[in-house]
């Protein structure tokens, strides 16, 4: 394609989406969303989140909005792969495109999925509808139906919105914070705020052109969602730099002509504010590098969008210090929270990461919830199994276990597993099975001269049931409860 074609299909493009996003100010439409919104229970759940400082309107503000993120995910909205045959119970399979019929065109789907039963050839189809407002009413598709309707609710809520368009297919909404001063990322497929690098860390895409549309503006955003610049630049190839700088201003200024001038002043300044952003240096969040969750595991995986899992961490044996041999204690604790160690029994030392710790790990992760304050470690997405362990060993200094005090703090839901198990030395013969969720628990491992305290993470159902079995759940306002603990009491058997 030569340059001027390239620049008239850029040009459509973002003068399509400039003008589709004006049907979120249709106040019919907005009315009809927020009906649909659970206001007064997600309003009461945000508060709780709240300070009670003088900015609390802006605080309640975007704690609603995490609370909207979280029920628009877990309660509204269902992500789509293929629909399931009613005689057979099976998924079936795509065949190709269907020609929409008048009721799919009133409705903008223009595009009409078609899909067969491998079993009874059954068919289906599943219209990709683009009216929001039908949306409210389908309840169901993938991330452009997603991020249309949710970008219509938030607009029903009042907030600044914009809708996000990725060259590199996928779409999301951002939010002006008026606590933060900044716009916010939010992807409601990933129930997630605030984490810009998502895509570019954490799913491995190789974004080109990120582009954000409202009412009042287009934006160019793609330095928000990617960390090194000048490899972006080189794959920004469609158009000049300069020309889509100047295309954007123009349809910018179009949708602001009709503003009063405090209006666009405050327009300018936010958007000095955003381009100033830009600039800066951008820090990887460690939730960041997660993979993508919504979708079928093989469908990400055809994508690259899984992310990539842990390396497993250098075994670490924890042997006595002289301090602890002479009190005839070792005590080590771990806190999801402050993803941190403290050896009680040695002067309170702290080791960052729960991987500074492990003697060995397989598919595991520490995960953090960041919409709901949570973390805990669970297996990798993807994986059947999980594997994590803690050795103590006090075979270089000729004593032995004389008793062991464990507790194994563990979530699980659905048909979720965590076996926990701790083993002693072979001439000991000992291996006790743990109860899930025990505290202060008891082991006889007299005589042993070391042992290992081992979790296995199994079980869960559907796309996220890495999620359903946790070690250590707990709240990321929690700073000083360690609730994974492993006390061990030694000397030398009379």
């Amino acid at each position: 394609m030569n340059g001027d074609r390239q620049k008239l299909v850029f040009r459509n493009r973002i003068a399509t989406e400039s003008q589709r996003v004006l049907i979120y100010e249709d106040t019919q439409l907005q009315a009809k969303a927020k009906l649909c919104i659970p206001l007064s229970t997600l309003v009461a759940k945000a508060e709780e989140n709240c300070s009670t400082n003088s900015n609390r309107d802006k605080d309640l503000k975007d704690a609603l909005l995490i609370e909207l993120l979280g029920w628009f995910k877990q309660d509204f909205f269902t992500w789509f792969d293929a629909p399931c045959c009613g005689s057979c119970q099976q998924n079936m399979t795509a065949i190709g495109m269907a020609d929409p019929n008048p009721e799919d065109i009133k409705y903008e789907a223009f595009r009409v999925e078609k899909y067969r039963c491998r079993t009874c050839n059954t068919t289906d189809k599943f219209p990709r509808y683009n009216d929001p407002g039908k949306l409210l009413e389908t309840r169901k598709g993938r991330c452009g139906e997603w991020a249309n309707c949710f970008t219509l609710i938030c607009r029903a809520l009042k907030y600044d919105v914009r809708y996000i368009l990725d060259w590199t297919d996928h779409v999301w909404t951002e939010v002006f914070s008026e606590k933060e001063d900044r716009w916010l990322h939010c992807d409601p497929c990933e129930a997630v705020c605030d984490k810009p690098l998502l895509y570019d860390a954490g799913w491995g895409k190789k974004l080109n052109y990120v582009i954000a549309f409202s009412k009042d503006e287009v934006q160019d955003v793609t330095w928000r969602y990617t960390k090194n610049h000048p490899e972006v630049l080189k794959r920004r190839t469609l158009v000049p730099e300069q020309w889509l700088l100047l295309e954007t201003q123009r349809l910018s200024q179009m949708r602001q002509s009709s503003l009063s001038a405090l209006q666009k002043e405050t327009l300018i300044l936010r958007l000095v504010r955003e381009l100033a952003e830009f600039l800066l240096p951008r820090q990887l969040k460690p939730d960041e590098m997660q993979g993508r969750t919504s979708g079928d595991i093989n469908w990400r995986s055809s994508r690259g969008e899984v992310g990539n899992s842990p390396s497993s961490p250098r075994p670490v044996v924890w042997t006595p210090s002289e301090h602890e041999i002479n009190n005839g204690e070792f005590s080590l604790e771990y806190s999801t929270s402050l993803d941190r160690y403290i050896r009680r029994s040695d002067n309170d030392k702290t080791y960052e990461k729960w991987s500074s710790g492990v003697y060995e790990a397989a598919s595991v992760f520490r995960k953090v919830e960041q919409d709901w304050k949570m973390s805990y470690l669970a297996r990798v997405e993807g994986n059947a199994e999980g594997r994590l362990s803690w050795k103590f060993d006090l075979s270089s200094v000729g004593l032995t276990i004389l008793q062991v005090v464990v507790s194994c703090p563990a979530t699980t839901y659905e048909d979720a597993r965590i076996c926990w198990k701790i083993s002693g030395s072979e001439d000991s013969g000992t291996c006790h099975l743990l109860p899930n969720g025990c505290v202060d628990y008891e082991v006889d491992l007299t005589g042993s001269k070391w042992c290992v305290l081992s979790a296995v993470l199994s079980g869960g159902r559907g796309d996220v049931a890495w999620q359903h079995a946790q070690i250590a759940r707990q709240s990321t306002t929690q700073r000083s409860q360690f609730p994974l603990a492993f006390r061990i009491l030694f000397g030398a058997l009379d």
